[in-house]
């Protein structure tokens, strides 16, 4: 039964993780549409995180739930999560300048960084402030990335692709594992055909 059990929750956190991956995808490229491309849309800094995700996001998922902060959403302090290696992660939820996450009504919640559609003089910087984090059960445990808290970015001219989809494979095994932060286990298991490798440090 126990073998059972863990079975079912990896498949259901598959199921969810891929859902979660279409459904942001679907919604970047609604908003494309009505707003042009992504690399072209305002500043959001100097928008405003509020109005950013008002334009550009917000209308293109079924929300149920603002995050203004932790507890709006269940979480039980400012930086819940935990990084695979199982040390507390230092990320914030919530940060007013930079990200409002938000719930939508199949329980997966969305952090999307508020960053300028083009690209910056610092490719490291402009890359993470493309990232997305996806929480793919919302507060529930373990809250740990790579197990149910999953990282995406915005990539000009592709659209979402997980994070680390441009790093190597030893990179992205060594992330991914047991003394690793976790950060590139989505892309782990999209190269893995979506689905769990061996080697995947999911207990």
């Amino acid at each position: 039964m126990p073998a059972v059990i863990a079975n079912y929750r990896k498949q259901e956190t598959l199921s969810r993780l891929k859902k979660a991956y279409t459904t942001i995808n679907q919604a970047l490229k609604m908003s494309e549409i009505d707003n042009g491309e992504y690399e072209y849309w305002e500043d959001g800094q100097a928008l405003g995180a509020d109005v950013y995700l008002q334009k550009y996001w917000l209308p293109y998922f079924n929300v149920t739930q603002i995050c203004n902060n932790y507890s709006d959403c269940g979480y039980e302090s400012s930086q819940p999560y935990k990084l695979l290696n199982g040390t507390k992660s230092s990320m914030v939820f919530t940060g007013r300048l930079n990200r409002v996450p938000f719930v939508t009504a199949d329980g997966i919640v969305y952090s999307i960084s508020v960053a300028i559609g083009g690209d910056t003089n610092d490719p490291d910087a402009a890359k993470n402030s493309s990232i997305i984090y996806v929480d793919i059960n919302a507060s529930k445990a373990p809250n740990t990335i790579g197990k149910d808290l999953f990282l995406f970015q915005r990539v000009n001219g592709k659209g979402i692709l997980p994070h680390c989809h441009d790093s190597g494979t030893n990179y992205i095994n060594t992330d991914c594992s047991k003394t690793g932060e976790g950060n590139c286990c989505a892309q782990k298991i999209i190269m893995n055909g979506w689905q769990f490798p061996k080697d995947y440090p999911y207990k």
